[in-house]
């Protein structure tokens, strides 16, 4: 009688699980996190790369989705629903949360707050509190 075999989650580098990744499209999801507010363009090829490899990777379509809501925001949630047959954690679910919250003026913060205070280390989001920081006018005083 054998041992079943356990299917460990493949995580990315800050250690949280990502529903429908496999270990060989980690990489380009990383990297398109990494270039998606400096240089989107390459986040997005990135992001189909990592698609490509796996189609049903939830937080490469997040951050897909990040980006079109950057350009388009009734596309962007559009794209949140979607996702909504796709198995995921309670983080990749919060972050679809952050993306149904975002307006025609942008995203409201306070759903990036409450995801940061329960998941401090992750990539994604940080990078948009960064990207919504820069884009706030400076304060008059």
């Amino acid at each position: 009688m054998g041992v079943p075999f356990l299917e460990q989650p493949v995580r990315g580098s800050d250690g949280w699980p990502l529903s429908g990744a496999t270990s060989g499209n980690v990489r380009p999801f990383e990297a398109g996190v990494l270039s998606m507010h400096h240089m989107p363009d390459k986040a997005t090829a990135s992001f189909h790369t990592a698609l490509r490899l796996a189609p049903t990777f939830v937080m490469a379509h997040v951050a897909m989705a990040h980006l079109v809501l950057s350009e388009d925001p009734a596309a962007g949630r559009a794209m949140t629903r979607l996702l909504a047959p796709f198995p995921r954690t309670d983080r990749e679910a919060s972050h679809l949360a952050i993306l149904a919250g975002w307006g025609e003026d942008g995203a409201d913060t306070s759903a990036l707050d409450r995801h940061l205070a329960a998941w401090p280390d992750d990539t994604l989001a940080t990078a948009l509190l960064g990207a919504m920081q820069a884009a706030r006018p400076p304060a008059t005083g």
